[in-house]
């Protein structure tokens, strides 16, 4: 046959648009097909079927599915050339040709697939790697549940040459093959025959984690099956393998790491440190909060810590705070981490700092190692080394973790010079995930509720924490626009009394923001500032002046917009107003009618969100609520007489508030009352990846950030992916966040 007639007909063959196309080129012209046309010509017939059967449109009416097929006389005419012609065929016209038949889907019992497999049988000891590679794939397709003898030689063969093995689907029809085995000595007692056959199977994982870069979900939950069937019999340098391979550190594999975390305990003490690390990276990354296996990896530690590097600790310690678990030997652990720190602190400053970090995330603070790491020395040594930046974000954290959890401490701290945000954004996982996350769903029903003005989403809350979203609520449950927050009204004569709860409170902030002063970024003093004591102006400035980050968004003083506002357009002079749902206000408005979005707020009026009733949408409107102000939605009055108005009340009666200081009782003479206690609250969205694997656990930094807002005074209100989960629309969203928000108790 001439060149160009072989690549004619195969042409033809592949441009085929149909079965019967196909078959008539192939049976219709006998003296112009060759024996490779014919492997050729059963996978376009596979091709076709397999559009067929997806619902592609079929040309001249054709039947689907390889059963009509096999029925047709021209398939017939094909599969007897076939096996006619097969001994005189190549070995590569042979194997593609029972390929070819596996992937249509014909029968095991076939003629056709019989003869293929006793021509390969024949001829099994001339064919190389690939081609016993392909005639054992063929052959476990055609026959899945039975054992067949070709597969037993076609094994023999791949096994003495396994490592040269690059073809993925082979090997997991290994993997397929040997579970079978594996399932069917399950029920007979421990035998030489279990062991041979863990061995291969832990031979054949680490050579398939070598050389497949992709899997699909299934072939991964074959390999995490047989990992865990034969990890038992795995020594440090198959442990290393397995965890050192990329493929099998992106994904999860929990059934191994359960079966794991049985059998280690008693082959800890022959890994190496470097697997041990290995182990514990992986752990940490996929968030597998194992209790005995953590326990194991702190024994390992405790053991063997003063013998490792700073370096090795470091990743040997962070899963215990990754996965917010004190090991079950904890009270001597602990102990001997701040004695190798005390060693070894300057040699490796980056982990140093980490090691403290997650012993922070666990709640104990070493007082020996924070002398060393807040020492000038140390700080000289970190600001010239490659990472200062790193390491200055972590001990700005670490200064304020003092600060908030240590008040026992009495060391040197850091330089205010050096003190940093410890995040300026959003997190890294936080960010990849965003279109993961439910912060989108809970942001829009947030908007419809209580407007764009009355929230903050993703502020940067000093020492450093991004907070999901952050609103200012008062004691009657009103939400209040940021940027607008009631000044604190001047302070009461000497003569006023003030209940005990109120003094307990103020007291308490009081003391936080003295201790706060050091790290928080406050307003800075001015010479026109009011003369008082240092207590109240750290009162009047905490927490609502500061800067997120610098050069970020600020919250704007409340006093310079309420010091500006007449007795007449202050809160208690406004005789009548109107209370509008959040649906009324995101709607059309008819020509006349002052708009209440929001976005609509003049410089003269301050718009309120009451939750009690905002958050229930009704709407109604009243013509004036006497006494109920904290009530209603204030809106702009017209001053017809603006030469009358009083004016501006002086800077010493509107101090810059405090969110967390009562307000004060007041005497009849002190002219209208400011403002009322505020309250911070935090939305925090929890989404899957901020617990534990399969656990409603928090992950550490998740857990000390919450602890540490509690403590600065923020009222935290948890958002469970749990419970978003089950909310369908914005409609249950809104319902979901009323009922959040209506539980909050000041």
């Amino acid at each position: 046959m001439s060149y160009d007639t072989f690549f004619t007909m195969k042409r033809l063959i592949e441009r085929s648009r149909s079965v019967g196309e196909v078959l008539r080129w192939v049976t219709q012209n006998p003296s112009k097909v060759s024996a490779s046309h014919y492997p050729i010509a059963l996978h376009k017939l596979g091709q076709l079927l397999q559009q067929q059967q997806q619902g592609q449109a079929t040309v001249n009416g054709e039947s689907r599915g390889p059963g009509q097929m096999l029925e047709q006389p021209e398939f017939q005419t094909l599969c007897q050339a076939i096996i006619s012609g097969c001994s005189k065929f190549d070995n590569f016209s042979i194997v593609n040709c029972l390929y070819a038949a596996a992937a249509l889907g014909l029968p095991g019992e076939s003629p056709l697939v019989r003869v293929l497999e006793d021509e390969s049988r024949s001829r099994l000891g001339r064919f190389n790697q690939k081609d016993v590679s392909m005639v054992f794939s063929s052959v476990m397709r055609l026959h899945p549940s039975s054992p067949h003898p070709l597969v037993e030689s076609c094994l023999s063969s791949l096994e003495r040459h396994l490592e040269k093995e690059r073809h993925p689907q082979t090997l997991f029809l290994l993997l397929s093959y040997y579970r079978l085995r594996a399932q069917a000595l399950q029920g007979h007692p421990a035998s030489d025959q279990q062991l041979i056959n863990n061995r291969k199977i832990l031979r054949l994982v680490r050579h398939t984690l070598g050389q497949v870069s992709a899997m699909r979900e299934h072939e991964l939950a074959l390999l995490d099956e047989m990992l865990a069937l034969c990890a038992q019999e795995a020594n440090n340098k198959a442990l290393e393998a397995i965890f050192s391979s990329q493929l099998f550190y992106e994904n999860r594999q929990e059934r191994f790491i359960r079966s794991m975390a049985e059998w280690l305990p008693r082959k800890a003490e022959n890994l190496t440190p470097y697997t041990m690390a290995l182990i514990a990276k992986y752990v940490a990354r996929h968030r597998l909060r194992e209790p005995r296996l953590l326990d194991t990896i702190a024994n390992f530690l405790l053991k063997r810590g003063e013998q490792l590097d700073s370096k090795v600790i470091q990743k040997l310690v962070f899963p215990f705070s990754r996965m917010n678990y004190r090991p079950s030997n904890h009270s001597e652990l602990f102990p001997k981490l701040e004695a190798i720190l005390e060693q070894k602190a300057g040699s490796s400053p980056l982990a140093t700092v980490n090691i403290l970090m997650s012993m922070f995330q666990l709640s104990h603070f070493p007082q020996s190692v924070l002398h060393q790491v807040f020492s000038p020395a140390f700080i000289t040594n970190v600001m010239s080394s490659p990472y200062a930046l790193i390491v200055r974000r972590y001990l700005s954290l670490l200064d304020a973790a003092v600060e908030l959890e240590f008040r026992d401490y009495s060391g040197p701290r850091l330089d205010p010079r050096y003190r940093v945000l410890m995040f300026e954004h959003a997190l890294t996982a936080d960010e990849a995930n965003r279109k993961y996350s439910y912060k989108g769903l809970v942001a829009e029903a947030l908007r419809q509720l209580v407007g764009e003005e009355c929230y903050r989403q993703d502020e940067v809350l000093p020492p450093g924490y991004c907070t999901d979203f952050l609103l200012w609520i008062n004691r009657s449950g009103t939400v209040l626009p940021l940027s607008r927050v009631p000044a604190a009204s001047k302070a009461p004569p000497a003569h006023t009394t003030t209940s005990p709860a109120a003094i307990s409170l103020r007291s308490s902030v009081l003391a936080l923001t003295s201790d706060l002063q050091d790290f928080a970024p406050f307003a800075p003093e001015t010479p026109s500032s009011p003369p008082g004591s240092r207590e109240s102006n750290l009162a009047g400035r905490f927490l609502p002046t500061l800067c997120p980050a610098p050069g970020g968004p600020c919250y704007q003083p409340s006093s310079d917009y309420y010091c500006g506002l007449s007795k007449e357009s202050s809160l208690e002079s406004q005789g009548s107003s109107t209370l509008s749902s959040p649906s009324e206000c995101l709607s059309a408005q008819p020509a006349g009618t002052p708009d209440c979005s929001p976005r609509g707020t003049s410089t003269a009026t301050l718009f309120q969100f009451p939750i009690g009733k905002i958050l229930e949408e009704e709407e109604e409107t009243t013509a004036g609520c006497p006494g109920h102000d904290h009530n209603c939605f204030q809106g702009e009055q017209a001053q017809e007489e603006p030469e009358e108005r009083s004016p501006p009340p002086s800077e010493d009666a509107c101090p810059p508030p405090s969110p967390c200081q009562p307000s004060p009782k007041r005497g009849p003479g002190d002219g209208p009352q400011g403002a009322e206690e505020i309250q911070r609250v935090v939305l925090s969205v929890n989404d899957k990846w901020h617990y534990c694997q399969n656990s409603d656990i928090l992950v550490g930094s998740r857990a000390m950030r919450d602890r540490h807002l509690r403590l600065l005074g923020y009222c935290l209100v948890q958002l469970p992916y749990t419970e978003l989960e089950k909310v369908s629309g914005i409609e249950e969203a809104k319902h979901y966040l009323r009922q959040k928000l209506r539980e909050l108790r000041f």
